[in-house]
């Protein structure tokens, strides 16, 4: 019975078969998709939030994943930082405000080219809440 055993793994592995999914594994490091350098620049512009009179204007993108990032409600509310990085093959839009009622809010959003939106969320420090957001390109 062991000979028999023995037998048997020695033809599936010299099919292949125990080396199948490791095959597929490797295979699949070989064909994934090469890191592709984004084009942060998309995210110029103004952008309308479809909730109210909230406005973000992009501006100045760099390459170095920097922006001049303003946020208005409808009157200006100072950023204190703002980055733009890539998540998940997504251009990620990070926003932190400073103001009078928005100390540390924060809006994570995700540019969605076949929608031309950013859309992710909105941390409303002062209440300790989180709200999904949409914002869509102002065509002016």
């Amino acid at each position: 019975m062991k000979n028999c055993l023995k037998i048997c793994c020695l033809f599936l592995f010299l099919t292949g078969a125990l080396l199948s999914p490791f095959q597929a594994l490797f295979a699949a490091e070989k064909t994934a998709a090469p890191v592709v350098q984004q084009d942060y620049t998309v995210l110029s512009g103004e952008w309308q939030r479809t909730d109210g009179n909230y406005l973000v204007k992009v501006g100045d993108v760099q390459a170095g994943e920097q922006a001049v990032v303003e946020y208005f409600n409808p009157k200006p509310i100072h950023v204190e930082r703002s980055a733009i990085s890539t998540w998940k093959g997504l251009i990620k839009l990070f926003i932190e405000l400073q103001d009078t009622n928005y100390e540390g809010s924060t809006y994570t959003l995700y540019y969605y080219a076949e929608k031309d939106a950013l859309a992710g969320f909105y941390y409303q420090a002062t209440l300790d809440r989180s709200y999904k957001v949409i914002f869509m390109r102002n065509n002016k």
